[in-house]
């Protein structure tokens, strides 16, 4: 018999930034993914907020003091890989949770998806395929350790020498983690707004089959090619 989740839920953005930002083209300010995670219809039992940046992180803290769910928030002053362990022993092991994981570049380390995925974490990811990796492949290629072999885990992936061959290279190792299967109709490819260029795609990962589910309510992408989630699906996940 099938049932909704009747257990705790948990948002965790690796990368959360200051709450609000720019759309490029349009200068419109929007919801960061903190604030879209914070004012979901469906609250979660608790939301980690990390950031490198003592700022950012004060100005997200001041956004989010008024919300009803301010006690709820978990504000991590650090580098996500050197915090993560910080992180995962807050979160509950019998709870479900759901991390964003938005690097500017290549700073999120395959090491520190390891320990994340010892919780039942979900995962969405933002591949930067079309910026940081096809622009600086050349030059990582060259390099004895590149940030890019910190990232994919291993210097496996220079064998593919491509940006395409890479995604796939790593999407193929989440199934590793105890991941299900990456399918390729659950990628969102990101470009830009004027030249229609791709800059990154967003990758979604879950350990159970249902939580493709979710994913395919959620992604969304607003006119100005911006992320636009919404996570009434979360709460209404079945298992």
């Amino acid at each position: 018999m099938r049932k909704k989740w009747d257990g705790q839920l948990y948002y965790v953005d690796l990368f959360a930034g200051p709450g609000k930002s720019l759309a490029r083209e349009t200068e419109e300010e929007i919801d960061g993914s903190p604030l879209i995670a914070l004012n979901a219809p469906y609250a979660f039992a608790g939301y980690f907020f990390v950031d490198s940046n003592r700022e950012v992180l004060d100005v997200l803290s001041e956004r989010c003091k008024s919300h009803p769910n301010f006690g709820r928030i978990n504000f991590c002053l650090g580098d996500c890989n050197s915090v993560i362990n910080d992180v995962i022993k807050d979160i509950p092991k019998r709870s479900l949770s759901l991390a964003f994981i938005d690097p500017t570049g290549l700073q999120f380390k395959f090491a520190t998806l390891q320990k994340l995925a010892q919780r039942k974490v979900d995962l969405i990811i933002t591949f930067p395929d079309g910026m940081a990796i096809k622009r600086n492949i050349k030059k990582f290629l060259e390099e004895p350790h590149s940030p890019l072999d910190d990232m994919v885990g291993d210097r496996q992936w220079r064998k593919f020498q491509t940006a395409k061959g890479i995604v796939g290279y790593y999407r193929n190792k989440l199934p590793t983690l105890g991941y299900q299967e990456v399918r390729l109709g659950d990628e969102v490819r990101i470009r830009s707004f004027s030249r229609k260029l791709p800059l990154y795609l967003l990758l979604f990962a879950s350990k159970n089959l249902l939580g493709h589910k979710f994913w395919q309510e959620i992604s969304k992408i607003n006119h100005t090619g911006q992320r636009k989630f919404d996570f009434n699906g979360f709460s209404n996940l079945t298992f």
